[in-house]
């Protein structure tokens, strides 16, 4: 009786109480998760990363907190894959595709600039350049998905500025709420879609195994591989999200914060970006309209973090927080 009380006494303390709280999330996310599309094997691995982080010490409350941003997107965003199809109704297919046409056309001999690169891939097939514009397309492409945690880490860790942190981290937050909302009232087809369908809306038995990918699948054909094919098929939870476009917006937004922080790397940030574009298009995932409404979108969720969350939600901790850095390093000085 006396452990068990002593037990409980140590949960009830605040250095072990948050703990209790990440346990809790954890089986309340297991409950909804199953209740919405059933227990995958992703989802268990992300439960054990969580579980593991709040055994270690140090800093891994504050990770846990700072980064809980990019779990909260991860869950959002899965949970479309129970939800999407019920909820949205019809699948704005042509005015995507005309706006396209209308902006860009006169640009590509008459066609969306996504079916011009279609129709080029198709000239140059066979010759070593195509390849190699093949493998930098796919790279930038899935760069989306690491760069903002490699940067988040610069800016969280080997900078230690938290403040930078939370302005870039909560504007891709905020972005990510508003294109999901989007997503679900907007329902828009990519270029690949009316490539291999047309303007017919999609049959909900439809397979679209091996036609998602666009053409990322000619790397797996490349390689002999499965790679892209099975990411894109597997684990995109709507095939209908084309408005706003994230890759258009998170390129964007992170070259913003870098050059920000830094006053340097203007022609890299400008190749990255430029390069995830290039590649979004080329690889008939989107539009270019997607990608300059998904730039707007980044905008406005700058504004609304810079202006609102900043200055009323989270100025006084990170203020108490940097003062108590700046503390702890003037006495590492004078030690």
């Amino acid at each position: 009786m006396l452990q068990i009380k002593t037990a409980l006494e140590k949960l009830r303390s605040t250095d072990h109480r948050w703990k209790v709280y990440v346990l809790l999330g954890v089986l309340v996310y297991f409950i909804v998760i199953n209740q919405l599309i059933h227990i995958r094997p992703d989802h268990v691995f992300l439960a054990l990363i969580v579980l593991a982080l709040i055994l270690c010490k140090n800093r891994a409350k504050r990770f846990l907190i700072d980064w809980s941003p990019f779990i909260v997107f991860w869950i959002l965003y899965d949970m479309m894959r129970g939800v999407a199809d019920s909820v949205r109704g019809v699948i704005n297919i042509e005015a995507p595709y005309h706006w396209e046409l209308t902006m860009f056309g006169w640009l590509f001999n008459g066609k969306i600039p996504a079916f011009w690169f279609q129709d080029w891939q198709h000239i140059i097939q066979g010759t070593w350049y195509k390849g190699v514009i093949d493998v930098m397309c796919a790279n930038f492409y899935t760069a989306h998905f690491a760069i903002p945690l490699l940067i988040g880490w610069i800016f969280w860790h080997t900078e230690d500025d938290r403040r930078m942190f939370y302005r870039m981290v909560y504007t891709l937050l905020v972005l990510d709420v508003l294109a999901l909302i989007t997503f679900m009232i907007y329902p828009a087809a990519p270029p690949w879609y009316v490539m291999d369908y047309g303007f017919a809306q999609p049959d909900p038995n439809t397979s679209f195994w091996g036609i998602s990918a666009g053409s990322l699948i000619n790397v797996d054909k490349m390689f002999g591989m499965h790679f892209f094919t099975t990411i894109w098929d597997h684990f995109n939870a709507n095939h209908f999200a084309a408005i706003p476009s994230l890759h258009g917006a998170y390129p964007v937004t992170i070259a913003t914060f870098v050059f920000i922080k830094f006053r340097r790397f203007v022609p890299l940030l400008v190749f990255y970006v430029v390069g995830t574009w290039f590649a979004a298009v080329y690889l008939n995932q989107h539009y270019i309209v997607d990608l300059m409404i998904g730039a707007g979108y980044g905008f406005v969720a700058y504004q609304i973090v810079h202006r609102l969350l900043i200055p009323y939600a989270f100025n006084g901790f990170l203020t108490r927080w940097e003062q108590q850095r700046d503390l702890e390093k003037a006495s590492k000085q004078v030690q």
